[in-house]
């Protein structure tokens, strides 16, 4: 049986000998990509197993009709089909820290998933390093990129993550599209990342679109107060009165953790390129 191929994307390979793991980076063109000698925004995106996929079927009509501007997709993946795997991937490479009570509960969490993996989780510094300082260069290098502009797509612990990157090392990215943080993860670490980060700067140089479905307050059963805390973190932001920082806040309705994710990074888009 032949696989399904998405037209005008190529595949790279890149191992992390810091991280000791081969990723998958998908790499999505515009319609009528050049390489004279324009330059392209690029727009790194997290869980691309599913999320670029999914980018690459709506953007390149919204592209033509200047919804949005033609930029290169670069999506972050593993090489494995097993979603064991990618589910205790993702918990390694998107987390800062390592939630003990959320990894002895995860199985539990995912008995959907079956038997996952034991993969130690708060891997966020070494993931980000990887990108900063192994993904950019290949794709800048291989393509006509403008290195100047970038944004970071992320959604769950991606969102998470993209989060540790805002509060640790803004200047990765000049947007950010956050969609349903785990701002719960490890007592709501997080939170106290930005506080120190408030502590030390006055400055933080970035548009972000922060996102949250209505229907998240609790998923299955568990309280992770998903609305609430991601209201309470747009709130903080404004009163903060960052230089530099734009933050549009969307909750969308009627929309569930997994049925907000195209809403989400679509809307996004639009907005912080807006």
């Amino acid at each position: 049986m032949s696989k399904f191929s998405i037209e005008n994307t190529e595949q790279l390979e890149i191992f992390s000998e810091e991280i000791n793991q081969r990723f998958l980076i998908n790499v999505g063109f515009p319609p009528n990509y050049s390489k004279e000698n324009k330059k392209y925004p690029v727009v790194y995106v997290t869980d691309a197993g599913s999320n670029f996929g999914g980018l690459m079927s709506s953007l390149p009509l919204m592209q033509l009709v200047n919804d949005l501007p033609h930029f290169i997709l670069v999506g972050i993946d593993y090489v494995s089909n097993n979603l064991n795997d990618f589910m205790s991937l993702r918990n390694r490479d998107l987390t800062p820290t390592n939630d003990s009570v959320w990894m002895t509960n995860q199985k539990d969490m995912y008995k959907i998933f079956g038997d996952l993996p034991e993969v130690e989780a708060g891997g966020a510094k070494e993931f980000l390093e990887f990108i900063n300082n192994k993904v950019k260069p290949i794709i800048n290098d291989s393509y006509h990129v403008d290195a100047s502009d970038q944004t970071y797509c992320g959604f769950s612990l991606g969102g998470l993550f993209g989060l540790f990157t805002l509060f640790t090392s803004p200047k990765s990215f000049n947007r950010y599209v956050i969609g349903s943080p785990s701002i719960w993860w490890d007592d709501r670490h997080i939170l106290e990342v930005e506080k120190e980060y408030s502590e030390n700067n006055k400055h933080l140089p970035a548009k972000i679109f922060l996102s949250i479905g209505s229907l998240e307050e609790e998923e299955e059963g568990i309280d992770f107060k998903m609305v609430t805390n991601v209201k309470s973190l747009s709130k903080t932001l404004k009163k903060r009165n960052y230089q530099g920082l734009t933050v549009n806040t969307a909750i969308l309705e009627d929309e569930t953790h997994c049925s907000g994710i195209a809403a989400t990074l679509n809307r996004g888009l639009r907005n912080v390129f807006s």
